[in-house]
């Protein structure tokens, strides 16, 4: 092994960096497995095999960046102390990965048993070329307000409750009371794709029927996002008919089907894609392997295209933790040269009295995305919706909720109804 092996050298090839917090056991080397995982991950195996040359390796070969041992000890067993952990980060020449998000997380995330560490992936730091190769949003943040038409305040999101199991026409009716009540965008619950009397392309229909009544009697155009998640031709089956029958955004659990698929519905049909993060809690929960959660719900579902990302918080009753909330939303709307930013919905247990703490964590450029907190208000659907619009406002405005709830009914009854806080 190189002696400098963990030290950063001057390099002419583009590389992708992946960091891994990885466990230090008693006798073991970090530097010896940064430097397996780099070489496995990408010229090398368990066994020297004949081939590989001084090109190969100096094109296409891993490279140990750094390795940083936690707590730093820098004095040999001064007192007993040890480092249990380390920061190790790799670098892998974007040469091999062609700008494709699942060669690119073959790589970093493992290939091979024989030739992986167990450690956690905590930061992807991507070159441009990379993120222009990927595309990322295709209208973004900014698409989405332009699609709304609302530019100054945080939006609202809800989606059809109850989630599954309704006929399509009282479906409809759920979506235009919701509309009438102010939401800026409705969608599909991720367990609703193809049912026994509902499928992706008969919501699009009956829902833009109501949407058009709903804009000639409001001016307000509500887009619907319809959950297409399914296996890949099906998927673009369905995205191409919807587009066909008006479908204004379309929705994509990316955890199930891929990062890859969202590419290729975003590439196939031009229309504003909102990722879904549900079942991405076995990417994430493990501290000794899979990769941080602003990797996976945030930084990845925006290379990948989607203009609207679902996100965890630490008060939908996921014990996340507030860094990776923050983180999240932050890999999502950072600037990141080559991507446009993505909408983060914030979901899971939102109602009118947790508007203060989310737009005062998050600023305006969210959305909120209540279900229950909508469609369970006492007075139904319309007023649910209603006393969410209410509370933005309120705040927006910079008037505390409960003070605004004296002159709004439906407000009142939000706050009876679901409480003032988290």
């Amino acid at each position: 092994m190189d002696n400098d092996v963990w030290f950063q050298k001057a390099d002419d090839v583009e590389l992708v960096h992946a960091t891994y917090l990885m466990s230090v056991p008693e006798g073991f080397d970090p530097h010896a497995a940064a430097a397996k995982l780099a070489v496995g991950q990408t010229t090398g195996t368990w066994v020297d095999v004949p081939g590989v040359t001084e090109r190969m390796r100096r094109e296409h070969q891993g490279r140990v960046i750094r390795v940083i041992e936690v707590p730093s000890v820098d004095v040999a067993v001064p007192d007993g102390t040890a480092a249990r952990y380390a920061l190790m980060t790799i670098g892998v020449p974007s040469a091999n990965l062609g700008g494709d998000i699942p060669t690119l997380l073959t790589t970093v995330l493992g290939n091979d048993a024989s030739t992986s560490v167990l450690a956690k992936l905590v930061e992807l730091e991507l070159p441009r070329s990379f993120h222009e190769a990927a595309g990322g949003p295709a209208f973004g943040l900014d698409g989405i307000r332009e699609l709304t038409g609302v530019r100054d305040r945080p939006l609202l999101l809800s989606m059809i409750k109850p989630c599954i199991g309704m006929t399509i026409e009282d479906s409809a009716t759920i979506f235009r009371e919701t509309a009438l009540g102010g939401a800026d965008i409705i969608k599909d619950d991720e367990v609703l794709t193809h049912t026994i009397g509902s499928t992706p392309v008969d919501r699009v229909r009956a829902f833009r029927r109501e949407a058009e009544r709903v804009k000639e009697e409001t001016g307000r155009t509500v887009p619907y996002a319809v959950n297409i998640t399914g296996r890949p031709d099906r998927m673009l089956k369905d995205a191409q008919v919807c587009a066909d029958e008006g479908a204004t955004a379309l929705m994509i659990n990316y955890s199930a089907t891929g990062y890859g698929a969202v590419q290729m519905i975003r590439d196939a049909v031009g229309l504003p894609v909102l990722g879904h993060f549900a079942g991405t809690g076995p990417f994430i929960e493990s501290p000794h392997s899979g990769m941080a959660g602003a990797i996976a719900t945030g930084q990845l579902p925006r290379l990948a295209g989607s203009d609207m990302a679902m996100i965890l918080t630490p008060w939908g009753g996921y014990p996340l933790s507030t860094g990776t909330y923050r983180q999240t939303v932050s890999a999502l709307r950072a600037p990141v040269a080559g991507l446009k930013p993505t909408l983060p919905l914030i979901g899971g247990g939102v109602h009118p009295g947790m508007v203060e703490k989310y737009v005062g964590d998050l600023g305006h450029d969210i959305a909120l995305s209540p279900g229950g907190g909508v469609h369970g208000h006492p007075g139904g659907s319309r007023s649910g919706a209603t006393a969410m619009r209410q509370a933005i406002d309120a705040v927006v405005e910079g008037r505390p909720v409960v003070e605004a709830a004296k002159e709004h009914e439906e407000l009142a009854q939000a706050l009876e109804a679901f409480g003032t806080g988290i």
